[in-house]
């Protein structure tokens, strides 16, 4: 017999059948057929088909919900698609999340859950090449979650939790390549999760601000009491997965990095986790009405309908809702003045006194915020120019004088302070460095410096700079460049990463850090430079590239002339 692979969980299904018991019963059950007709002697089977066909005590696990059974693959015991949750679907559509129902027997947790359903990617190009998108099947019963354990049953693991990107609208646990959680959870002795949860308009419909009511006050964040349930499922049952609920890390990036800000200063996650990694998703000051009702009034009126219109809401198909929010989206995006990307973003979360209601960094929220230790950072060139329009590799330092035109008072001021800041890049990298520096740099600042006036557990910064020598280096240091290595994947990774001694440096450095912090909320380890932490007035800076250093004060001219001559 070939042996055939199963691509989702990359083992030989012999031996799956071996460890998962899949198909026992059926095949059993033909060989006595087949003994007691005659046509074949009864062999000394018992011990033999115990071992085949048995599965293994540790990988049947035991939830609040029933019992799960996991597989393994590289060493590592793996569960996917385990609900925290219930459908979301008809009366649970915009309402805080539910226990799932109880199930009897065993369950198999072989492969990934659905996915939150949301608009379909547009034409593919370098970022699929770079990220190897996987897409999956959606559905609204999309509350599910993976675990990744080196070992079931105590164990006291630290346990990391991976909150997906995509902003809010887009994405799942296991919607890009690098997120898989094997090699991490194997390399360092951690429990990995990850999470799917509700987006886009079925996450944060906002119908109190168009008058539904305060029954549906919470509907705006559901997306983030999705998450807050997740944990809660963590807290009761990561324990029997090897893990240590008194020490959880939330880790994410992009979008999944805003919603883990938001949970900081969320009452209801308060104790559910410890520490906090952001990755190129910092903010400071969570949104507020003005965005979100009008989102919603822009979808209702593509519907025809109106927020009291509940029961038409939650039986609507899920096809029309989607159109429908994809169309406010657009509505909305139209009326943003340019060069304010946080007008861009569509579907959000807002300030609501019941769900998130204070800033995570702000006085009132410190009580929560204040002793969750906070590693944040951002990549050197993020929104790479030359990576989605290969011809702008080509920009002189004219034409980069003219691109800031729009945006800068003295663009030739701010175009000095970046080639004194990083001297050896062309002009069409340091357009996305200048970039970058506007936002996601200063927002990391911002973010950690906010979380350092609040005493308490100390904040880390960090920046990605090293450079992807695949598609030329066009990509540079782009946003997304550093998941392969935070997974622990640069070589599985390798139309990413280039694979290499280079790469196993930089994930030596990264992976390191993450799981340090999630050890002890310290990062540093015996591959990086001494790293001290930030304080309220200061953005002492980890830099992750080939070799790492540590600096303070290399890139503030360049910080200050991009904030102070803003038009």
């Amino acid at each position: 017999m070939a042996d055939a692979k199963d691509n989702d969980m990359g083992v030989d299904r012999r031996w799956f059948l071996k460890t998962a018991g899949i198909a026992a019963p059926a095949l059993i059950a033909a060989r006595a057929s087949a003994q007691e007709a005659g046509s074949e002697p009864a062999p000394a089977i018992h011990s033999l088909d115990t071992e085949v066909f048995g599965t293994p005590s540790d990988l049947i696990v035991e939830t609040g919900s029933g019992n799960v059974r996991g597989y393994v693959s590289g060493g590592v015991r793996t569960f996917k698609g385990i609900p925290y949750g219930a459908d979301t679907s008809g009366a649970n559509r915009f309402r805080p999340p539910v226990a799932p129902e109880p199930w009897a027997g065993v369950r198999d947790a072989f492969v990934y859950g659905a996915t939150c359903p949301q608009m379909a990617p547009g034409v593919p190009g370098r970022m699929d090449f770079l990220l190897r998108p996987q897409y999956g099947h959606a559905s609204e019963d999309c509350l599910n979650l993976n675990v990744w354990t080196p070992e079931t049953g105590t164990g006291g693991r630290p346990v990391m939790v991976w909150i997906h990107g995509g902003n809010y609208s887009t994405g799942s646990s296991y919607a890009i390549g690098s997120q898989d959680g094997e090699a991490l959870a194997g390399r360092d002795d951690i429990v990995v999760v990850s999470v799917n949860h509700r987006l886009n308009i079925l996450g944060h419909m906002d119908l109190e601000a168009v008058g539904a009511g305060c029954e549906f006050a919470s509907s705006v964040n559901v997306g983030l009491l999705d998450l807050v349930q997740s944990l809660e499922w963590v807290r009761d049952n990561i324990a029997r997965f090897g893990g240590d609920p008194s020490n959880v890390t939330l880790f994410g990036q992009s979008g999944g990095g805003l919603k883990i800000t938001h949970l900081c200063g969320m009452p209801s996650a308060r104790g559910l986790f410890h520490k906090a990694i952001v990755q190129s998703g910092s903010l400071v000051e969570v949104f507020d009405e003005s965005m979100t009702s009008e989102l919603a009034e822009n979808a209702l009126s593509e519907m025809s309908l109106a927020a009291t219109d509940i029961e038409a809401l939650q039986s609507i198909s899920i096809d029309e809702l989607q159109a429908a929010g994809h169309a406010s989206v657009g509505a909305w995006r139209a009326t943003s003045g340019f060069g304010n990307i946080w007008r861009t973003v569509g579907w959000a979360p807002r300030i609501e006194a019941g769900t998130i209601p204070w800033h995570p960094y702000s006085a009132e929220a410190a009580h929560i915020s204040r002793d969750i230790a906070l590693m944040a950072g951002s990549t050197l060139q993020e929104f790479n120019l030359s990576l989605f329009n290969p011809a702008a590799e080509a920009m002189t330092r004219d034409g980069l004088k003219d691109a800031l035109a729009a945006l800068y008072a003295d663009p030739e001021a701010v175009v000095v302070q970046a080639e004194m800041a990083y001297p050896q890049q062309s002009p069409s990298s340091l357009y996305s460095i200048i970039s970058a520096a506007s936002f996601n740099r200063r927002n990391v600042i911002d973010q950690c410096q906010a979380k350092a006036a609040l005493g308490g557990a100390p904040a880390y910064l960090y920046q990605f700079a090293w450079e992807t020598p695949v598609l030329d280096g066009l990509p540079r240091a782009y946003h997304c460049a550093e998941l392969p290595f935070v997974f622990a994947n640069a070589q599985k990774e390798i139309q990413a990463t280039g694979g290499g001694a280079e790469a196993d440096l930089i994930e030596a450095q990264v992976a390191s850090a993450w799981t340090s912090f999630a050890r002890t909320g310290n990062p540093s380890n015996a591959a990086l430079p001494d790293w001290e932490s930030v304080e309220s007035h200061s953005a002492p800076t980890m830099i992750f590239d080939a070799p790492a250093r540590f600096e303070a004060g290399r890139d503030e001219a360049l910080l200050e002339a991009v904030a102070n001559l803003r038009l």
